[in-house]
This record gives structure tokens, C-alpha cells and sequence, in this order.
């Protein structure tokens, strides 16, 4: 009987502690119900409950820890996106026009949810947020981002770029320069970054001076500083440029004529103004070009005192001087003959050449036999595709939410919103002499500019 009741006070006690580790582990667990991944470059994981609440939040990088820490649970989605935004702005992770962020939701919450509140909680900072939304994520995009200490949403965005830089660089890029080189086209070398189509490496730093800078609140635009106020993003989506929404794309569609395959039964495919110069009219004709039957040029010497000499023309006579020539000149048949450069080569058909103007060929085009080629399809240059006859390159970007300012405020360079009435004096401050150099926490730093890699 003792042994009996030993058993069961173990079996109890085993299931007092299940009962602990699921009140105090799997509770918390179980209570998610959504999970967001976000990138700016700190890489950050939040799941919430069905509250929308904080369950918990992990740093996915180091730039990370400097702006989330477990201060964040417990709150909801809307404040604890307030605080990353201060945070990243603090840290300086994003530009002072604003911050692009790729963002993945899963579980209860919708895409459409979290992307009104980050660009809502990051307006009441003054910073427009562009929220990359991805929709999918797949094995390998978790696998890249494992290794690469970022979001999946991140890794997936990379994975979705058609670029000739090595992507792994990508993976310590900030969204921001990604999305840049996928909209441009264009990347910069190893150690520089893409902002605004230019290229940038930190080469050092240096005290600012002081000098004239917009008070706070205020812009400067043309020397001038207006007031500012936050941008205003609608729903509507639009492009830029040449280029036309399609489908939520933005579409630019370059056109050409489709151009003839050739092909030559005998002799050579050329354009004939490369062979026949003189006095063509259809110098761009693709003709096939037969010289198994051409002529040489003959020499003829221009007037009746030049003699052929090894044939070349002379001109001459000249005494001789003790019985030789001077300057070079040849001797024969007693008298002294001088190279003469008007000399002629003409063709059996009236084609004539000078040495002067070093053109004589070696066989007389006008005596060549020029044929049609026979068209046998067609084809488009590179990076072009065959449509309805026509040769089709389609080029396509991200389109973007169109902005838009309060009433009393203008947008400028799509980046600004200013009251154009209200305008007020600089003021005493910080700033940075140097054409290259940018004011950052009190620091003129200094970068070395390049024009960024077409792709």
C-alpha cells in the first residue's frame, strides 16, 4: 500500500507542473493569433493576440535590438508601431521625406489592417511610410532569412528582384535602396548605397558651422522657408512619367518595327552602301553581295608627261645632277621622275578612285553582283518581343498611393506639403559647408559620391 500511494504522489506532481509550464509557456502561445514580420533594416517579428495586443517581439538583427525590447508586450499594435517609429527615427534608420517598410501579416490580423496603422502611427511623426506588402512567403525565403538575420518579408522582397548585383549584398541593404535599385534599375558597387539615383560611402566626418536654417516646422524650398505639414496618402494608385497603371502595375510599353530575318542563296549579306559608295542612293539596302566575278581597278596616270614605274605614277622628266636624282626621286631612261599622289584607279563600269583619298579597293564594287535576299521571318532586337508584328519592350514599376496635401498646402516634389502664405525668416543653426556632407546628430558627415550601375 505505501508504494502505492509514493506512485501516485509522483503522478500528481508530474501533472502540477504540466499544469505550470502550460499556464506560464503555453498560454502565451496559444493566446497568438497573428504574426508580423517588418523590415526598414531592423528586423523585427511581432505576434499579437486576438486583441491585437503583444504577446511577444523579437529583434530579427542587431539593428533591431536598438528599437524594440520586451517594454513592447502587452501594448496594442497602434502603440507599439508609435514606438518603433520613434525609435528608427531617433537611430536614424530612415531620411527626414521618409521611411519604406516591407511588411508581412499572418493569422487573424489583414495586410490592409497593419499597413493603415504603420503608415497612420508614422504620419503622426511627420514621416510618410511606403509599406511593401508581401503576400507570400515561401520555405526558402525563411531559410535566406535565417541566415541572414532578417524578416522573411525582407528576404522574399529580395527574392522577388530581377537584378544583376549579387543579391546576398541586398540582404544588409536597407528596404528603402532596395526597392530604389528594383525601380531604377540601377545599383552602386560594394560599400555604396542608392538614394535618389546617386551612389554614397561615408568617408568621414567634421564639426558644422554655424549658419541660416529653417525653424522647425518649416522647409526650404529655393531659399525660401515655408511652412510644412505631413503628406496626405490616398488610396489611389498612380504612376510616373511615361508610365501607365495596369493591372496595380505600372506599365511603359516601347514600341519598334519588327525587323526581316535575311538569307543569301550566294555570296555575302551586307548593306550595299558598304561596298558601293559612289553616287548609291539605297546606301541601307540589305543586298546579297556575289564578287566571285569582280574586277581589279587599273591604274591610269593623269596626264601625258607621267610614266608607270613599277605601277605607280611618276612625273617627269627632270635632269639629273652628276648622273643621280636628288630628293628621292627615280631614275629612268636618263631622267629623274617624282611619285606622283594623282594618280587614278578606275573600274571597267566608270567607278575611279584616288590614292590621295586612300579608297582604291581591291576589287571594283560596280562590278560585284547585287541580289535580293530572301526574307525568311522576322526578329526584334534585344530585350524586345515579337507582338502583332511589332516589337514590344515592356518595362514595369511599383506603382505608387498618390499624394496629396490639406487644403491651404501645395505638394512639392511629390515630398513636401507647404503653406506657400506662410513663410517665415532662417534662423541660427547647424549646418554643413561641405557639397557632400549631411547634418546628422549634430555631425557634418561627409560622404564620396558616384553615379550609381545601369542593370
Amino acid at each position: 500500500m505505501k508504494k502505492k500511494v509514493i506512485i501516485s504522489s509522483c503522478a500528481v506532481l508530474v501533472i502540477l507542473i504540466g499544469l505550470i509550464l502550460f499556464l506560464f509557456f503555453g498560454k502565451n502561445k496559444n493566446n497568438i493569433v497573428s504574426t508580423i514580420t517588418l523590415d526598414i533594416n531592423p528586423s523585427v517579428e511581432l505576434n499579437l493576440d486576438k486583441e491585437n495586443k503583444i504577446v511577444n517581439v523579437k529583434a530579427l538583427n542587431d539593428d533591431a535590438k536598438k528599437i524594440v525590447s520586451d517594454k513592447l508586450v502587452g501594448k496594442f499594435l497602434d502603440d507599439a508601431i508609435t514606438c518603433i517609429a520613434e525609435k528608427v527615427i531617433e537611430e536614424d534608420y530612415i531620411n527626414d521625406t521618409g521611411a519604406t517598410i516591407v511588411m508581412h501579416a499572418e493569422g487573424k490580423i489583414k495586410s490592409t489592417q497593419v499597413d493603415e496603422v504603420i503608415k497612420r502611427e508614422f504620419s503622426k511623426k511627420n514621416i510618410h511610410a511606403e509599406v511593401i506588402v508581401v503576400n507570400s512567403i515561401t520555405k526558402e525565403d525563411k531559410k535566406l532569412a535565417e541566415k541572414y538575420n532578417v524578416s522573411p518579408a525582407k528576404a522574399a522582397y529580395i527574392n522577388s528582384l530581377d537584378a544583376k548585383e549579387n543579391k546576398e549584398e541586398l540582404f544588409s541593404k536597407s528596404v528603402a535602396e532596395i526597392k530604389e535599385i528594383k525601380d531604377t534599375n540601377q545599383y552602386c558597387e560594394k560599400g555604396y548605397t542608392l538614394e535618389h539615383g546617386i551612389c554614397y560611402k561615408q568617408v568621414g566626418e567634421e564639426e558644422p558651422s554655424l549658419g541660416n536654417v529653417c525653424p522647425e516646422g518649416y522647409g526650404d524650398i529655393n531659399g525660401i522657408c515655408y511652412e510644412e505639414t505631413t503628406i496626405i496618402e490616398t488610396s489611389n494608385l498612380v504612376c510616373r512619367g511615361e508610365f501607365v497603371l495596369e493591372d496595380g502595375k505600372c506599365v511603359d510599353k516601347e514600341i519598334k518595327d519588327k525587323l526581316p530575318i535575311y538569307e543569301c542563296t550566294s555570296g555575302e549579306l551586307g548593306k550595299k552602301g558598304d561596298y558601293y559608295t559612289i553616287g548609291i542612293k539605297d546606301a541601307e539596302k540589305m543586298v546579297c553581295v556575289d564578287k566571285s566575278n569582280a574586277k581589279k581597278p587599273t591604274l591610269r596616270c593623269l596626264t601625258i608627261n607621267h610614266i608607270m614605274i613599277n605601277g605607280e605614277c611618276y612625273v617627269g622628266p627632270a635632269p639629273t645632277i652628276n648622273g643621280g636624282c636628288p630628293n628621292g626621286d627615280t631614275l629612268s631612261g636618263g631622267g629623274c621622275y617624282s611619285k606622283d599622289n594623282g594618280d587614278q584607279w578606275v573600274c571597267p563600269n566608270g567607278g575611279i578612285y584616288h590614292v590621295s583619298q586612300n579608297a582604291v579597293p581591291d576589287l571594283c564594287p560596280d562590278t560585284f553582283k547585287y541580289t535580293d535576299p530572301k526574307i525568311t521571318g522576322y526578329k526584334c532586337e534585344d530585350g524586345y518581343t515579337l507582338e502583332n508584328d511589332k516589337c514590344i519592350k515592356i518595362t514595369t514599376q511599383d506603382a505608387e498611393f498618390e499624394r496629396t496635401c490639406k487644403d491651404g498646402y501645395t505638394l512639392v516634389n511629390n515630398s513636401k506639403c507647404i503653406n506657400k502664405n506662410n513663410t517665415k525668416p532662417y534662423k541660427k543653426g547647424d549646418v554643413c559647408s561641405g557639397e557632400n556632407a549631411r547634418l546628422i546628430n549634430n555631425k557634418c558627415i561627409i560622404y564620396d559620391i558616384k553615379e550609381p550601375i545601369k542593370n
